[in-house]
C-alpha cells in the first residue's frame, strides 16, 4: 500500500564541520558534528524506524522540542510510523525556533538541520506522500465496504447523502 521511502541525499551536503560548531560542557564540537551528520543521514534515508538507533533517540528526544515518549520504541511509533507522522516530525524540525546559546545547547545543529529540511521542501514532499497513503487506505476500505454491502459506486456516480430534518 505504501511507496518506498523518500530519499534526499543532498540534505547531507555539506556534512557538518566541527570547526563551525560550538562545544558545550557536555559535548565536543566533534560529537555535535558526528550526531548532526547521523541525523541528516537518517532523514535523508526517509527516516526508517529500523535505523532509529539509541544514539539518535537520545539526542533527538532532547532537540527540536521533542519529548522522550517513554522510550525509543514509543518515539519511533509516534514520529516514524507512516508518511503522515514523518511529515509531522519534519514539520516540527522545520518550524522549531532553536532557542538557546549553542555553547549550552545544540541550537547550532538544530538551526542547520531545520534550514536544510526547509530548503529541500521535505515537509511538502512528505505531505504529498501522506495524501497518497491516505487515498490508498481509503480505497482499500471502499473495496471492503463494497464487498460487504454490495454496490460499485464511485465518487463520480455516488449520490450525495442528504439529511431530511422534520418537525417532531
Amino acid at each position: 500500500m505504501t511507496a518506498g521511502p523518500i530519499l534526499c541525499e543532498r540534505l547531507r551536503i555539506p556534512p557538518f564541520d566541527p570547526v563551525v560548531l560550538k562545544p558545550t560542557q557536555w559535548a565536543t564540537a566533534q560529537q555535535k558534528a558526528k550526531l548532526g551528520n547521523a541525523i541528516l543521514l537518517f532523514i535523508a534515508l526517509g527516516m526508517p524506524a529500523e535505523k532509529f538507533t539509541p544514539a539518535l533517540y537520545n539526542r533527538l528526544s532532547n532537540m527540536f522540542g521533542f519529548i522522550a515518549h517513554y522510550n525509543r520504541t514509543g518515539f519511533a511509533q509516534t514520529w516514524f510510523e507512516n508518511a503522515a507522522t514523518r511529515r509531522d516530525f519534519l514539520d516540527q524540525v522545520a518550524r522549531y525556533p532553536c532557542w538557546g546559546d549553542p555553547t549550552f545547547v545544540w541550537s547550532d545543529v538544530e538551526k542547520e538541520i531545520g534550514k536544510r529540511v526547509r530548503e529541500n521542501l521535505l515537509v511538502e514532499v512528505w505531505t504529498s506522500r501522506a495524501r497518497e497513503e491516505q487515498v490508498a487506505r481509503e480505497k482499500v476500505e471502499l473495496a471492503r465496504l463494497q464487498a460487504k454491502h454490495g454496490g460499485t459506486a464511485t465518487s463520480a456516480d455516488a449520490p450525495v447523502p442528504t439529511v431530511q430534518l422534520g418537525l417532531l
